[in-house]
Formats: C-alpha cells, structure tokens, sequence
C-alpha cells in the first residue's frame, strides 16, 4: 500500500516521473532557444528580399506642407480622394486588375490661381489618371516602378495645366487586388 502523505505525490510527481519533466523541460527549452535565435538571425541578416508590390509610404501632406524651406513652402492638392481604375487585360485574360490609388499633388505655396485650376480640372486629372492605369497591365507598371509611375502622371497633369505646374505626385494608396 502506497503512502498518500508523500510531498511528491502530492504535487503530482511519482519517482519515476521527475526525469521525464526534467527531459520534456529541456526540449521545451531548447525549442525557445532555436526559435529566439531564428528569429535574431533573420531580423539582423536583412538577406531577405522585399516584394515587388512592397512601397515605401508616400509622407503624409501635413508633413509636405511644413517640411518646406522658406522660399520654397509648399501647398498639398488633396481633393482627388481615392480613385478606382482597371488596369489593362494581360494578353489571354478577359479584364484587367483592380488598381485604387489616392493620388494628391504638392505645388508653390500661395499659389491660388493654380489651386483654383486644379480644383476646376478635377475630374480632368481623374479622367487622366485613369487613362493612364488603364494604357498599363499590372506587370508593366510594376516593372515601371512607383516612382517613373508618379513623374509620368506628374508630366501628364502639368501638360493640362495653364496657371502654374504642381511640383511633385504623391499616393496615400497604391493598391493592386486581383
């Protein structure tokens, strides 16, 4: 007859039982180990590569409108709101891709009469914007690059533009869903 007032039998360990703990202990310790390693060993290596449909954010334009030196102050033209456009079929496919884009354009700071032409032309600049993804399958554009993708749209608007030129094309989004 067993002895229920033993202390290893009261918290659950028969005599037999400790050197399983202490093995299934040591690979639970070893299992933190490799994945804490594994971890450390990706994050510093930086060996892996980023996605071509990975972007860099855009800064936001509060951030373009007070970042500018006195002489150069800029304004941000933000009303556009986010635009949906298809691009065009890849060769073999019935329709394009789904692109939305928040596009807004930074120009000379006070520059009212430009303000006022941009404003007016708004669905202009919707109108060309959306031409111009839809001219573009997914694949070329993102062999384009965002940034030959924002100054063609930025030489593009500027030709439409009679008062003054925006300075530079910027994306809140920049999305692709298939």
């Amino acid at each position: 007859m067993r002895d229920y007032t033993n202390a290893d039998f009261y918290y659950g360990q028969e005599r037999g039982g400790s050197m399983l703990n202490k093995v299934l202990l040591a690979v639970l310790l070893a299992l933190v180990v490799i994945l804490v390693c594994g971890t450390a060993v990706g994050l510093v290596s930086g060996t892996h590569k980023k996605s071509p449909q990975y972007r860099r954010a855009d800064p936001s334009p509060q951030k373009v409108t007070h970042s500018g030196r006195k002489n150069q102050k800029l304004d941000a033209f933000t009303e556009l709101g986010q635009i949906r456009a298809v691009t065009k079929a890849e060769e073999g496919e019935e329709g394009g891709i789904l692109l939305v884009v928040s596009p807004w354009f930074s120009y000379q700071s006070g520059d009212t009469a430009l303000f006022e032409e941009l404003a007016q032309k708004n669905r202009q600049e919707k109108a060309i914007i959306l031409n111009y993804f839809g001219s573009y399958t997914e694949k070329e554009l993102l062999a384009k690059g965002e940034r030959n993708v924002k100054e063609e749209l930025l030489s593009l608007i500027n030709e439409q533009l009679v008062l003054g030129k925006i300075t530079n094309v910027y994306f809140d989004q920049y999305l692709f869903f298939e």
